[in-house]
């Protein structure tokens, strides 16, 4: 380890203290750091260390007999701390200081110092003993208070002096010893003191440094930066700034004279808002902020951005969303057919994806709705920005406004602190999806209409309104001619969302896709190389598939599980060859203690859920699911109704609160009463 000696005139010393803890503060863990003391030495000692720190010339000279070589002697540059020269800097111009040090030497290397450190505003007089003091009133001394004249009414003890920085750079360099956490350190300690090498003037470049450091970051955002004093004069501007106004290379100083007067009447303003105004060719959007100074209004800041720019930071949003899952898993090369009746409505589709109008998908449930959307969405302009869906009908009513619209903080119990962007604003500048629009709730059909009309949007517990810029797609089940008949759905929001059209065929439209669509679901689960027996073939053709897509793929897992290399009609499930495993006993039970309306009711509620991918579902889920359908019944109404298809085996209900699906069992008898209810009414 390299060593240090340090050599002060007596032992326990308040200055050998000091340096030492300075040292100390740089190099511990370093530099072995070892004390002499001149009183101490005899003539024959020699000092062993690779750099010895004396605080005076005349010291050095009488220490170079006790150092193998003179080279390794250096002395000391010593300053104040900065706490120390801010009190000295307080005192008032043209005063007389007396200065008091312990000799005469080190008396004249502080008033050295103080003219170094740039205190020109004193007369810095060098004490001698004796001397006539009566018209001096301020003294200063580095720790040497006790010789100090008696009389002098204000005395400044800086202490003793600290080891300046460039005595420790020096250091560094004869030891060869650098790296970042002796830079660290050294950063440190030279921030509380002053460095020798510039005086406090050093403190005014580092100042003038980082001013330019704040240049370079303001001139490198792209919005424009304005600064007014309170007289309305340019203190400060960016170099956006110039550019979005075509303003002259220097009008720092200058007034609001200088910009157009559209931006004039707006820097003239005195309230903190937000404008839009048109100049020089650019629609900008200005913002007024006020800057205060220890509670003091001390001018005005302005933000200028364009609103092309803003549009471009609302794309790249955009895209992140799109990161987060508000993507699309198919394409129109997804949509598997060979019938003509197919083939003509996926012709259709492809042109519509061309245009921004409103479109509604009407279809039966399991037609492939979503599919179509999401395809449409692939190939329009939009198909880099995010696709966002929602059913309409799964949410509850007292949710689907505040996943729609969003919300702000604390509008209502549970909501987040920060509030929460809707469905509609994370869907901007791409499309959503409305799934079972004919189940919205009138209260929301209103506020849709708007959204369709205006583009805009107001999240719930605000009164401000954001523009969105989306297209919308709608799908429904339901005849909405109808709904609007019944009085549950809006006549001038159908015509809305009906601006285009698209009709997708059921299942027993399009015949030639069965046997296509039920090997693709084979495929899926490894069972691509069965054959169908020809009674098994006409049983599925002549089926009439009321479930759609969706119950062909239940269809095609019926299959997989049965095994076998051929497929014959046993194979298939029991309700579409004809085989009723004795329901009628099931549907008279239902009758009798349910009531067989309700019983289907639940049940179409648990196919819907089964379909969409939810495997269980819980007693407020079903309820408020058939509050969407127009259906109420009470949560005791759905639990007695639940009790019942469990005994028959029809539903099984997990153990908790992991809620109810649908058996294999209730999945035929659904079908089975579905298909009865076809032909005469339940």
């Amino acid at each position: 380890m390299k060593r240090i000696a340090l050599i002060t005139d007596t032992r326990n010393s308040q200055l050998d203290d000091v340096l030492t803890g300075d040292l100390g503060d740089v190099f511990s863990g370093r530099v072995d750091i070892r004390n002499y003391f001149f009183d101490s030495l005899k003539p024959d000692n020699l000092i062993d260390a690779d750099v010895v720190l004396v605080t005076t010339q005349s010291k050095a000279l009488e220490i170079q007999s006790h150092v193998a070589e003179a080279r390794r002697i250096l002395v000391t540059q010593r300053t104040i701390r900065e706490s120390d020269a801010y009190r000295i800097s307080t005192i008032p111009a043209g005063t007389r200081v007396l200065v008091v040090n312990n000799l005469p030497e080190t008396t004249m290397e502080m008033v050295a110092l103080m003219q170094q450190l740039e205190f020109n505003h004193l007369e810095f007089i060098p004490y001698e003993e004796g001397m006539d003091c009566r018209n001096i009133k301020i003294a200063i001394t580095p720790g040497e208070r006790n010789l100090v004249p008696k009389g002098i009414p204000t005395v400044i003890d800086i202490g003793h002096r600290c080891i300046d920085i460039s005595t420790f750079i020096e250091i560094m360099s004869r030891l060869r010893i650098a790296d970042r956490s002796l830079d660290h350190k050294l950063l440190r300690y030279a921030q509380s003191n002053v460095n020798l090498d510039t005086g406090v003037n050093r403190q005014y470049k580092e100042l003038f440094k980082r001013n330019i450091e704040l240049d370079a970051v303001i001139n490198l955002a792209h919005e424009g930066i304005l600064l007014l004093d309170n007289q309305g004069k340019i203190v400060l501007h960016n170099q956006a700034l110039a550019e979005m106004l075509s303003l002259e290379d220097s009008v720092v100083g200058k007034g609001t004279e200088v910009f157009a007067p559209e931006i004039q009447e707006i820097l003239n303003q005195h309230q903190n808002q937000e404008w839009i105004v048109e100049t020089t060719g650019h629609a900008i959007v200005v913002n007024r902020k006020e800057i205060h100074y220890f509670g003091e209004r001390s001018g005005n800041y302005f933000n200028f951005q364009e609103v092309t720019y803003i549009r471009q930071l609302e794309q790249n949003l955009s895209r992140k969303l799109s990161e987060r899952g508000l993507t699309t898993r198919y394409s129109f090369a997804d949509v598997l057919y060979q019938s003509p009746r197919m083939g003509e409505c996926l012709e259709l589709a492809r042109r519509i994806a061309g245009s921004e109008f409103t479109l509604l998908i009407m279809g039966e449930s399991g037609t492939g709705k979503e599919l179509l959307a999401q395809s449409i969405h692939n190939a329009s302009a939009r198909s880099r920005q995010p696709f966002v869906a929602i059913n309409c009908a799964a949410v509850p009513e007292s949710l689907l406004e505040s996943e729609l619209f969003g919300y702000v903080g604390g509008s209502f119990t549970g909501a987040l602190r920060e509030g929460k962007a809707g469905l509609f604003e994370q869907a901007n500048n791409g499309t959503i999806f409305l799934d079972e629009i004919g189940d919205m709730p009138p209260m929301l059909q209103g506020k849709l209409l708007r959204v369709l009309q205006e583009r805009q949007i107001m999240r719930v517990g605000s009164s401000k309104l954001t523009m969105v810029n989306i297209r919308v797609i709608a799908a429904t089940n339901r005849n909405l001619r109808e709904r609007i008949q019944a009085g549950h759905f809006r006549e001038d929001l159908y015509y809305r969302l009906n601006a285009l059209s698209l009709l997708v065929p059921p299942l027993r439209e399009r015949r030639e896709d069965i046997f296509l669509l039920l090997e693709h679901f084979l495929a899926q689960q490894n069972q691509s190389h069965l054959k169908f027996s020809p009674e098994a073939r006409n049983l599925l053709l002549d089926y009439r598939w009321p479930g759609n897509i969706r119950e062909l793929g239940n269809v095609a897992n019926h299959i997989a599980l049965m095994g076998g290399d051929t497929v014959t009609a046993q194979a298939l499930p029991s309700y579409l060859v004809g085989r009723t495993e004795n329901f009628e006993t099931e549907e008279k039970t239902l009758r009798a203690r349910c009531g067989l309306e309700r019983a289907l009711s639940v049940l179409a509620v648990l196919d819907q859920f089964s379909g969409e991918g939810r495997k269980t579902a819980g007693r407020n889920s079903i309820k408020d699911a058939l509050k969407a359908r127009q259906q109420s019944l009470s949560e005791a109404e759905v639990r007695g109704v639940l009790q019942v298809l469990g005994e028959l085996g029809l539903v099984r209900s997990s153990v908790g609160r992991h809620g109810t699906q649908l058996s294999m069992q209730g999945h035929q008898f659904f079908n089975w009463l579905f298909n009865r209810s076809v032909n005469s009414p339940i």
